[in-house]
């Protein structure tokens, strides 16, 4: 995958020094982000793509260590999700042309907290660091479905949060097997798009402006 986005490139600017006690952190939490999530969140595209998926909204501190709002973009499925992490736990805000129907069971609260008095309510703008204030939303399950935010602890149930939610809008579908015929179209297809590149003036100097990492 072509990881020269704009993920990388903060990966690139904004590196911890030596001296930053959370370093490794910081390492496990980019990576996580620019090698599993954003190609989780690209499923179905050609990996060529999917490097157009994240965007840096905004940035914020944790352990005196600068770090992104990730945004992840499918306009092709009308998806748009936020998220931040500062290790303890991570934010998400989901925007979605069409509602999201799924069990999230089990991955976070999908309701507003019985005793706000006593537990606080995770899903206070101040809790979503870094996040712009329209960015924020309410508890899945109150929500129509397709605004709505929450708070997940761990990166497997954020993995398996996203994958529900690509599942839902039909994204993920049951696998299906090879057979000759099937092969040899996709096989095709990459061969006309390579050539359509080569051929392409333009996607050569976007390609060569892709390199610049500076």
């Amino acid at each position: 995958m072509d990881n020269d986005n704009a993920l990388q490139h903060f990966i690139s600017k904004l590196h911890p020094t030596d001296d930053m006690l959370w370093k490794g952190a910081w390492g496990d939490q980019m990576r996580f982000m620019r090698d599993v999530l954003v190609p989780l969140v690209g499923w179905g595209m050609h990996y060529e793509d999917v490097s157009s998926i994240p965007e840096i909204v905004s940035t914020h501190r944790s352990k005196s260590i600068i770090l992104p709002v990730l945004g992840m973009n499918r306009p092709d499925i009308g998806l748009r999700l936020i998220v931040r992490e500062n290790f303890h736990n991570w934010k998400l805000s989901v925007i979605s042309e069409k509602p999201i129907i799924a069990d999230f069971s089990g991955l976070f609260h999908t309701t507003p907290p019985v005793e706000p008095a006593y537990t606080g309510n995770p899903l206070s703008a101040v809790y979503f660091e870094g996040f712009p204030v329209d960015l924020v939303f309410g508890y899945y399950e109150p929500s129509d479905k397709m605004k709505w935010s929450a708070e997940i602890s761990g990166d497997y149930k954020l993995y398996t949060t996203v994958f529900f939610i690509l599942r839902a809008l039909g994204v993920v579908k049951p696998y299906e097997w090879h057979t000759e015929a099937s092969h040899r179209k996709q096989l095709d297809a990459e061969t006309a798009r390579r050539k359509a590149r080569e051929n392409n003036p333009l996607a050569k100097i976007e390609k060569t402006l892709g390199n610049d990492t500076e």
